[in-house]
């Protein structure tokens, strides 16, 4: 595993450089990440190149066994360039345009910005490009981020209109598939089309009401901007490529932070690398962005370029706590059970100047090592410890499947905000799977989903017929299909259905949804789940697809007019079962139905038993099951399990109990028969 920092010798003295750079050899790293801001210093005129600054540090650290991930800076143009070109300047959605200072004030369609950044990222590939101390390649920084994803500038409205030109073949047929004529909004032309007003961009402001915008036109403006920002990368990623073999990433944010198709985005790119800053004091880390990178490219390994390091300032100017002793470690290692090739922690020294001045690092600013800096030299040491089980594979035969179209149109037009956050959803029905005893994997519409046993659908609120086919064919071939609320409302151009819902899926689940309505606190209806017998009750919650149909139900509405409706079905199809699940339920409800569906998929359950706040990842080798168990109770706490595990670490057998120190983890395998 590459473990390390991010690193910025642009900012030191000579005497800072020298003190810096002996920490970060004693500390028994192997990976640095170097250049991500430093465009002025790589190419300080026009034309003008200088690299031997970074190149003197690449040698130094890889001469004592440290690989550099050298990045384009192209999230920060120099000033020059903005002088020369200010036509390259970025544009927001109230046609505001963004000056120089700060970052990503660049739009990423301007021919002019996307040429000067294909020219330093080939002079970086022909100096870095086939250095024995290399390890790969980061393009920009965080695309996307601080609300530049979305350009309004001449060039991007321009390309905009082609988009859709291309896309409908005629206005007629644009008008005609995105209902212009509600509110008459018929164009005679494509060159009449402006980019909508509204956004979905994190920080980005509001001009006017959302509802006021076409929701086709909203949705084809979030795909052309996400497919522009994929040919900005792709154009560095190719120059990069043409003088190199190392592997060759960016770093995303969050799952759809910037609103990038990431499934689409890592198509060209040798990994998916992502930024992750979870809280490290008493708290438990979020294992979802992990099963969703590890996604991303079908199983590959993942890289995470930004990591948390410590507690202190922030960008944002309110703080992070600092982590619990242990707690770095245990992060770390938690990433690498999940299937992490890379992790880096930002930063390796506090910055004292600048926007993120006095953030948090592993090193203070006066550059004295403390808890942190040795903490990091103890899980190094432990990560070649750990180094065989990194062969380890994934068998979960659970999935939750995940799609852009979708999280961009509930964004668009949101359900019952803000009590819904699809990706959120996800998030917890995948948690909820993991207290069952239950890995799971998360995945997009177009993945193989042969190997699953249980395919959880959740809100397919945008849906295809091929995919609607593909959920068919999944169930007929034995697999269990569960898909929630919200489920084939519209079709791909975000349009609603005019077919009885769940439109074109009503063989399937065996039902149709009779009426629908949000649910608020006023309004929650009791429900009673029977599951073969066992019966759970709760409130429903969110939103409520009403069923009827000849599907068995699982769900029923037990009071008001509701009272005998059902509300969870299921249905065999084929040599599967189609189930749909019509509302929100408690976690105790929701938990029991999900362990009933995998028991009726045939899943086989963890062998370390489920418990409050201690995560388990279970990993296989050469026929063997290994299973790192992590510890977030904020106690020392036990963990029974079901067969003899020997410690991967220390030998010691364990037969009933693993015990687990605060913030603590172990690493066990199932013991042989013959050995146990």
């Amino acid at each position: 595993m590459y473990y390390g920092v991010a690193y910025y010798p642009e900012h030191k003295t000579v005497e800072e450089l020298e003190h810096d750079l002996a920490l970060l050899i004693e500390s028994g790293i192997n990976t640095v990440r170097m250049g991500e801001f430093a465009w002025c210093r790589m190419e300080p005129r026009e034309g003008v190149y200088d690299f031997e600054w970074l190149m003197r540090v690449v040698e130094r650290l890889g001469e004592a066994g440290i690989k550099s991930i050298i990045c384009t800076p192209t999230a920060c143009p120099p000033a020059w360039l903005v002088s020369a070109h200010p036509e390259v300047l970025y544009v927001d959605n109230r046609g505001r345009k963004r000056p120089f200072g700060g970052r990503r004030f660049y739009c990423y369609n301007s021919p002019v910005y996307r040429e000067y950044s294909r020219k330093i990222a080939e002079q970086i590939a022909l100096r870095f490009g086939h250095s024995p101390y290399v390890a790969g390649f980061q393009i920009d920084n965080e695309p996307a981020q601080e609300a530049s994803g979305r350009c309004h500038c001449p060039e991007c409205r321009r390309k905009f209109a082609g988009w859709l030109a291309d896309r409908y073949g005629s206005i007629h047929e644009y008008n005609l598939r995105s209902g212009n004529i509600f509110w008459g909004q018929d164009y005679d032309s494509f060159d009449q089309i402006e980019p909508p007003v509204n956004t979905i961009e994190v920080s980005a402001l509001q001009d006017m009401p959302v509802y006021y915008e076409n929701p086709t036109l909203r949705l084809e403006f979030e795909r052309f901007c996400s497919q522009s920002q994929i040919e900005y990368q792709n154009i560095q990623a190719d120059a990069l490529r043409a003088h190199t073999d190392y592997p060759v990433t960016t770093n995303g944010t969050g799952l759809a932070t910037n609103s990038i198709d990431y499934y689409e985005s890592t198509k060209a790119l040798d990994c998916y690398g992502f930024d992750y800053y979870p809280g490290l004091r008493d708290a438990a880390v979020d294992s979802f962005p992990y099963a969703f990178a590890r996604g991303i490219k079908e199983g590959k390994p993942f890289w995470v370029m930004e990591f948390m390091s410590g507690g202190g300032h922030r960008f944002g100017g309110s703080g992070r706590v600092q982590p619990n002793p242990g707690a770095l470690k245990q992060a770390v290692v938690q990433s690498f059970a999940h299937g992490a090739e890379m992790m880096l922690h930002f930063q390796f020294r506090t910055f004292p100047f600048g926007a993120e001045q006095l953030n948090y690092a592993i090193v203070d600013m006066d550059g004295v090592p403390r808890r942190r800096y040795f903490e990091m030299q103890e899980t190094a040491g432990l990560l070649k410890h750990l180094e065989p089980l990194e062969k380890a594979g994934f068998a979960n035969q659970a999935a939750i499947c995940v799609d852009y179209d979708t999280h961009w149109a509930l964004r668009i037009k949101p359900v019952n905000d803000p009590d819904f956050v699809y990706l959120d959803y996800a998030g917890r029905l995948y948690r909820l799977l993991e207290e069952q005893g239950i890995n799971v994997d998360v995945v997009g519409y177009e993945a193989d989903f042969s190997k699953y046993r249980l395919l959880i659908v959740l809100s397919a609120f945008v849906v295809s017929d091929e995919f609607r086919e593909k959920l068919k064919s999944f169930a007929a071939a034995g697999g269990v299909v569960l898909a929630t609320f919200l489920t084939a409302a519209k079709n791909k151009d975000n349009v609603g259905y005019t077919d009885s819902l769940p439109a074109g899926l009503n063989d399937l689940f065996g039902v149709t949804v009779e009426e629908v309505e949000p649910v608020f606190a006023q309004n929650h209806t009791a429900v009673r789940l029977d599951l073969d017998g066992e019966t759970c009750e709760s409130a429903d919650g969110c939103w409520c697809d009403l069923l009827s149909g000849s599907a068995k139900p699982l769900g029923t509405y037990t009071e008001d007019y509701k009272a005998g409706g059902m509300i969870v079905s299921e249905n065999g199809y084929g040599e599967g079962l189609g189930c749909y699940l019509g509302t929100d339920l408690s976690d105790e409800a929701l938990g029991k139905l999900l362990s009933y569906l995998a028991g009726r998929a045939g899943i086989e359950k963890n062998k370390v038993l489920a418990a409050p706040k201690i995560e388990t990842v279970r990993r296989v080798l050469e026929g063997r099951e290994y299973y790192f168990v992590f510890n977030f109770t904020a106690k020392a706490a036990q963990v029974s399990i079901q067969v003899p595990m020997r410690d991967y670490l220390t030998g010691e057998l364990y037969r009933d109990r693993i015990p687990l120190e605060r913030n603590g983890f172990a690493v066990v395998a199932a013991e042989p028969e013959e050995n146990a």
